[in-house]
């Protein structure tokens, strides 16, 4: 019986002794602010999407399968547009740690009114954007509020 008890307890010391990660690899995001709250001029505002960010193994960086991506609510047949993460520096990637943040991320080209008859002076449209990694796991989705985009 004793020996049972010294050999749970040693195995119990080993699996609480490792430091095992808990957080995902795989990306994981969270809206923070879609700027402005509810609308915009163009040529005079800027839209700014400010998320956070959590990897597990800390693999998000400027590589070609991660990124962030973004697709205007207005044009779904046009497919998700993507922008490059900037350099992350290297001394902080920590697979064991991993990577938490805050993303400010304003989107390229910024959103213009539709020019069609049904939209003369202004239009509305919201963004879904999620990120991948460099090892290509893609986060959740996060859908923003509507906008309105007003012609000055």
């Amino acid at each position: 019986m004793m020996r049972y008890i010294a050999a749970f307890l040693l195995m119990s010391l080993l699996f609480c002794g490792c430091a095992k990660n808990s957080v995902s690899k795989i990306p994981q995001i969270s809206l923070n602010a879609f700027l402005p709250m509810d609308s915009m001029r163009v040529n005079l505002d800027t839209v700014l999407l400010d998320f956070n960010l959590t990897d597990g193994d800390g693999d998000i960086g400027n590589a070609p399968a991660s990124g962030i991506f973004y697709l205007d609510s207005r044009y779904p047949g046009g497919g998700f547009l993507r922008a490059d993460f900037p350099a992350i520096d290297p001394s902080i990637e920590d697979p064991k740690k991993g990577l938490q943040g805050s993303v400010l991320f304003y989107p390229i080209p910024q959103p213009t009114p539709r020019t069609d008859t049904l939209h003369p002076t202004r239009d509305t449209f919201h963004y879904e954007f999620y990120v991948t990694d460099r090892a290509g796991h893609e986060s959740n989705h996060v859908i923003t509020h509507d906008l309105i985009i007003k012609r000055k």
